[in-house]
């Protein structure tokens, strides 16, 4: 297996430090000091970021809070050198990519390579999760105290930083939905494996494809709509493409994870680790969810300014209701069979785990960001 050397020496008297970073190959942080003035320590831990986040997106201000707060907190031991999404490692490889240690850090979508990942679909089961910091931490909670969650991560060669929604499901198309009925003869990118199967319920011609191909597959004609969060029509352009938008009430559907190299992990020093997992801890207690929100509301104007706007609504509760009733608990029971089939040891009680997570862990004053700006479109 490839591993990257790691770089351990700090540089203890500031006349020795240039020295000390030649002779280790170190980068150089500042640690301020009690009378506001800086000495350079050479960085201990330099760890490679690949990403699937693209900047300016939530998703991308839950995953810089962390990089950020890891190296404030490590007062400049542990240093990321960040890359551009998509640049090392495109989408579907950054799990690969750090699992065999070309990066010690990534962040992407789980789906993308499910097999690694069966304890993490369980965000995409339709109308369970509707409150993001919920999920984020009851997944965290799930993956630091169940063993069969934390096993599938940990046979990949993955230590588990943290896992988050992408927020809220909206679709897009170039006519307005009024009710599932309309979803019948769709052909629509859908991500989320029990997200997959309730649109095929429905008729709908499921196409996969990653975030970064959606645009050009609506330009050919390989898809005619889109469900995504509101990230796709603001951050990806497809507003550009699809002018009618709605919620359909199904909530979360899929998810970014951040996982570091578990090798790279465990060769570290415990109080580095504990600095990792203490980061990891906050930003699934409420930290992520505030960075996440902040970015989210950014992108409100630029979603009701677009010229080609020309529906942003969400369904009646009463429908969304009948199409939940509709579907039962057989979501639930088929994510039982897939994580199941995928590798994940007693599936049904780590979805039982999951979801008493989520009625004790949720935030009831958690606002949402996607609802917000529905509510600001039917009152302009």
């Amino acid at each position: 297996m490839f591993t990257i050397s790691k770089r351990r020496r700090v540089a203890t008297a500031a006349g020795a430090i240039g020295a000390l970073a030649l002779l280790a190959g170190c980068s150089e942080g500042v640690v301020q000091g009690e009378d506001g003035g800086g000495e350079d320590v050479a960085a201990e831990e330099t760890l490679t970021l690949v990403t699937a986040a693209m900047d300016g997106t939530p998703n991308a201000a839950v995953q810089d809070w962390f990089l950020t707060e890891v190296e404030e907190r490590s007062e400049g031991r542990i240093e990321f050198e960040r890359t551009e999404a998509y640049s090392l490692c495109d989408a579907p490889e950054i799990a690969d990519c750090v699992r065999d240690g070309r990066a010690e850090i990534g962040v992407s979508i789980p789906d993308y390579t499910p097999v690694y990942f069966p304890s993490t679909s369980v965000v995409s089961v339709p109308f369970v999760g509707q409150n993001w910091q919920g999920i984020t931490h009851s997944l965290h909670e799930l993956h630091r105290n169940n063993a069969d969650a934390e096993a599938v991560m940990t046979d990949n060669n993955l230590h588990f930083v943290g896992t988050w929604p992408v927020g809220r499901m909206l679709i897009g198309t170039h006519e307005p939905l009024e009710s599932p009925e309309d979803l019948d003869g769709l052909s629509t990118r859908v991500s989320g494996p029990l997200a997959i199967n309730l649109f095929e319920g429905e008729g709908t011609n499921v196409v996969s494809l990653a975030a970064n191909e959606v645009y050009e597959g609506l330009e050919r004609g390989v898809v005619d709509s889109a469900a995504a969060s509101i990230d796709f029509p603001v951050n990806y352009r497809l507003n550009e493409l699809l002018p009618y938008w709605t919620d359909p009430g199904v909530g979360e559907y899929s998810s970014f994870g951040m996982w570091m190299n578990l090798d790279t992990y465990e060769e570290m020093s415990e109080d580095l680790q504990q600095v990792i997992d203490e980061v990891a801890a906050d930003l699934a207690a409420g930290a992520g969810a505030e960075a996440f929100y902040a970015q989210a509301t950014e992108q409100c104007p630029s979603m009701l300014e677009a010229e080609t706007l020309e529906g942003f609504t969400r369904w009646d509760e009463d429908i969304t209701a009948a199409w939940e009733e509709e579907t039962g608990d057989s979501l639930q029971s088929a994510w039982v069979d897939l994580a199941t089939e995928q590798g994940l040891e007693n599936a049904e009680s780590v979805l039982d785990e999951y979801m008493a997570g989520l009625e004790e862990l949720s935030d009831p004053e958690a606002q949402d960001a996607t609802l917000t700006c529905i509510e600001e479109f039917s009152n302009q």
